[in-house]
């Protein structure tokens, strides 16, 4: 266990960001419209609207520290999902680092490129895979900064957000050439926890010893989605990777933390669950 200092903790009423590349991120080419919340929107999740985040060029972290006297040193990486389109900031964002501020935990919101396949078009997830990486070598670097435990920093990613997810914690190669010493600290995560993950296991997907303890949540009704998870599932558990899963019947997909009478919308209680289980909400 790290011994943090606590002078360089940050107040829990002070979040941070910080730019996730020192200039341009890899493979930019296309120069998007202005950063902004799509309007006009219409779509709810139990009954309360989404904040859609659209055009991000320029990915950042935003860092919520928890009260002291609750803190874990524990951390969390947040990827909201949004199809590579757009971020579903609030709901798989912000309102998940409140949750883990709740219980202890360091909470780090990844803000990451979208549109990709205005970028790669045969590869719309690749920025979000690179930025996966790139924010877990940046927080490790700098875990001091923040009083966070280097050991303890997991990820959790929803719907497109799984993408992050599964390239810091089931591949070892960078997917982009290192730009400072930053890179030279890994990226792989203590632990993943992918939530209606639209994304599985990824090409090149190195399972092993070394490979972190996973969470999942999925439902039967979210298309074929509960089939990719599932399968994931069974690799990972052939691979003695631990791994629990959770399946619920009914709820469909992008129901984050909003709560309504379907009992999936209890998952984080699950999540809480495991995380103390394995040792991650220890102070």
């Amino acid at each position: 266990m790290v011994h943090l200092n606590a002078a360089s903790v940050l107040s829990a009423v002070d979040p941070i960001t910080w730019n996730l590349w020192p200039s341009k991120p890899p493979g930019e080419t296309v120069t998007l419209p202005p950063e902004s919340y799509r309007a006009n929107d219409n779509r709810q999740t139990a009954g309360r609207p989404v904040s859609r985040l659209q055009n991000v060029s320029v990915p950042t972290l935003t860092i919520y520290k928890p009260g002291p006297k609750i803190d874990t040193g524990s951390s969390i990486m947040i990827a909201p999902g949004g199809g590579f389109t757009i971020l579903a900031y609030d709901k798989e964002g912000t309102e998940v680092a409140e949750w883990a501020n709740s219980i202890g935990m360091t909470a780090i919101v990844l803000k990451y490129r979208v549109p990709g396949n205005v970028h790669n078009p045969d590869k719309p997830w690749l920025a979000a895979a690179q930025d996966g990486q790139r924010a877990m070598s940046l927080v490790k670097s700098r875990f001091d900064e923040v009083g966070i435990d280097p050991d303890r920093i997991g990820i959790m990613g929803f719907s497109a957000g799984g993408t992050p997810v599964m390239y810091t914690a089931l591949v070892s190669d960078r997917l982009y050439e290192s730009v400072d010493s930053h890179d030279d600290h890994d990226f792989r995560p203590a632990f993943a926890a992918p939530i209606y993950s639209g994304w599985w296991m990824p090409e090149g997907a190195n399972l092993s010893e070394t490979t972190p303890p996973f969470f999942m949540v999925i439902t039967y009704d979210d298309k074929d989605r509960s089939i990719g998870l599932s399968e994931t599932y069974i690799k990972l558990k052939k691979a003695k990777v631990s791994t629990e899963m959770h399946i619920y019947s009914e709820g469909g997909h992008g129901y984050g933390l909003r709560r309504t009478d379907k009992p999936v919308t209890s998952w984080n209680d699950r999540m809480e669950d495991w995380l103390r289980l394995k040792g991650f909400l220890d102070k």
